[in-house]
């Protein structure tokens, strides 16, 4: 069988593609029958180690990483490179200079909006590992890039046209981190409010766990905002009488203020306080979702596996709970 990859000797074995790797390697932790049985289906598919593949494990586990000269594509397919853009930034690089590679920034709008032209500097650079950065003003990216040249991962909860591996914020589990902050501090009558669109972008994750945590009476409580409507806010306010909140971010707050909400810094949560630590609320951490993503084409890389996974992978991090100050 003409490139013949683990993932094929994986199939015929019916064994783990991380299981098939070990036992081409004799690592101990696999029993010496199944070692015997995956060489044999290996031969007998005609797969062969990769030399580029096995050089950089090897020189992985002995601290080595990759070669200097090996390089991933941070592509940016939208929205500003602001704060969060230079946190995503320095965490995919920190994490990829760890395993040995370096990592170099694009952007589709500097390449003219052209991802073919785009994909035509990364071959042409030698860069075979994309991780693409997040992309928060729409729920879907639709981009026509040529994925089968690529090992490629992207950074958060937006929905591309293509299946690709992804790390992400887990909104879900960040929502019981906050709910868990809420029971801590005796709130009765929590609220939740947060704007639709990122709500929907996020998957209704914030949304169900409030729905399926929530103390007693908290599904009456949500205010799914669309636009600046303080009017709007303001009668939610007088209808559901909050004695504390949880907000997106700071400028929620602010929107909120301006409804009439008096709260104090005690009983308003942040779900992603970044840039603010007047509030208490869940650190997202995206340098380290970042690096969850390179961890992702970097593994790729090393299984010489380009395209579309299948199926894909998903990584997932609830971020940390913070308090004020």
């Amino acid at each position: 069988m003409a490139n013949t990859s683990l993932k094929d000797v994986a199939r015929e074995t019916g064994l783990a593609v991380s299981t098939v790797s070990y036992a081409l390697r004799g690592a101990p932790n696999i029993p010496a029958e199944t070692c015997a049985r995956v060489r044999e289906a290996a031969e007998r598919l005609g797969y062969r180690r990769n030399a580029r593949v096995a050089e950089l494990m090897a020189g992985i586990r002995r601290g080595r990483g990759a070669e200097s000269g090996d390089r991933l594509a941070l592509v940016w397919a939208g929205g500003a490179r602001d704060v969060l853009g230079r946190e995503v930034a320095a965490g995919a690089k920190a994490r990829a200079a760890a395993l040995g590679y370096g990592m170099q920034e694009f952007s589709l709008a500097e390449a003219g909006k052209r991802p073919g032209r785009l994909a035509d500097i990364l071959g042409s650079r030698g860069i075979a590992g994309v991780v693409f950065g997040p992309v928060f003003d729409r729920e879907r990216v639709e981009v026509d890039w040529p994925w089968e040249r690529f090992a490629m991962a992207v950074v958060g909860t937006a929905e591309w046209r293509a299946p690709l591996s992804r790390a992400a914020h887990h909104h879900y589990e960040a929502m019981r981190l906050a709910l868990a902050a809420l029971a801590s501090r005796g709130a009765r009558r929590p609220a939740l409010w947060v704007d639709a669109v990122t709500n929907e972008r996020a998957h209704r994750g914030w949304q169900a766990a409030w729905l399926a945590y929530g103390p007693r009476g908290s599904a009456g409580r949500i205010e799914l905002t669309r636009g600046d409507d303080a009017e709007r806010t303001a009668a939610w306010l007088r209808r559901v009488r909050p004695d504390a909140i949880v907000a997106v971010n700071a400028g929620g707050v602010a929107r909120l203020r301006e409804a009439g909400w008096q709260g104090t810094a005690a009983n308003t949560l942040l779900l992603d306080r970044q840039g603010s630590t007047a509030f208490a609320g869940v650190d997202q951490r995206y340098d380290i979702i970042a690096g969850h993503a390179v961890d992702l084409v970097v593994a790729q890389l090393q299984r010489n596996e380009r395209g579309l996974p299948d199926p894909p992978r998903a990584l997932w991090f609830p971020g940390r709970w913070a308090e004020a100050g």
